[in-house]
């Protein structure tokens, strides 16, 4: 039995690092509604324009892809 894959959306993630009183904390941002067609260069130039946005720096970037598995 084959299995197909249907790319479906995505998620978006910024992790941000946020300092009070000396304390650093890691804080995620999500995005969701991500299109499965929207390429990596396209997402992450998107992530470093929120991130110019934020009071706090950008440690890294993540994408997360949802893919609908049926069979044939």
């Amino acid at each position: 039995m084959a299995v197909t894959s249907n790319p479906q959306s995505g998620r978006l993630t910024i992790n941000v690092a946020e300092s009070a009183d000396g304390k650093e904390t890691l804080r995620a941002r999500n995005f969701t509604g991500l299109k499965a067609s929207a390429t990596d260069q396209a997402v992450y130039d998107v992530a470093m324009a929120i991130g110019s946005l934020q009071k706090w720096p950008i440690v890294s970037i993540s994408r997360t892809h949802e893919i609908e598995l049926t069979s044939e």
